[in-house]
């Protein structure tokens, strides 16, 4: 593993990958003994997940929330394989149906269509939200000029300084 040359430690993404990685090929490779078609099964609906992990971008919250989403999208195809019976020909005829491909990857799908939409709407929430606060703003500055009279406005502009007169006329 890459090592820090300033203070000798393991660089942190590093330590990570080796820390998750051999859990998960320790379940790869006891479900793979035990479970040969569920495996299958649960191998090819996280494909999203498996393309994610090897592309890894610099967001980790998003890749967390993909294999949670798409992990959530294979379980209850596993468990109608489990149901079914558990051998390769109804592994196959599971892998053959586009519904299931559909529930599988939907949830991968989900957890992208949330992670870029959800910050576009919370930017729009809080942009109407400053509108609001601006109008109301607005409306008790022009109280406060109605009852003190056009001087208060005047006697403000002088404290503000050039720049800030420009907006305050706006």
């Amino acid at each position: 593993m890459a090592k820090d040359k300033k203070n000798g430690k393991e660089g942190a993404a590093g330590s990570r990958i080796g820390a998750t990685a051999i859990p998960v090929m320790i379940f790869i490779a006891v479900g793979l003994v035990f479970y040969p078609p569920s495996m299958l099964v649960l191998l090819a609906g996280m494909i999203p997940s498996i393309v994610a992990l090897v592309l890894q971008t610099n967001r980790g919250s998003s890749l967390a929330s993909m294999i949670a989403f798409n992990l959530a999208g294979v379980i209850p195809v596993v468990g109608l394989l489990w149901e079914r019976g558990q051998n390769f020909q109804n592994a196959f005829a599971i892998l053959s149906d586009v519904y299931m491909w559909l529930t599988m990857f939907g949830g991968a799908g989900l957890a992208m269509f949330l992670d870029w939409a959800v910050p576009i709407c919370v930017y729009a929430l809080y942009d109407l939200q400053a509108k609001a606060v601006i109008s109301r703003l607005k409306g008790q500055r022009q109280k406060l000029i109605e009852e003190w009279g056009g001087q208060f406005a005047a006697d403000i502009g002088e404290y503000l300084e050039p720049a800030q007169r420009v907006k305050a006329r706006k």
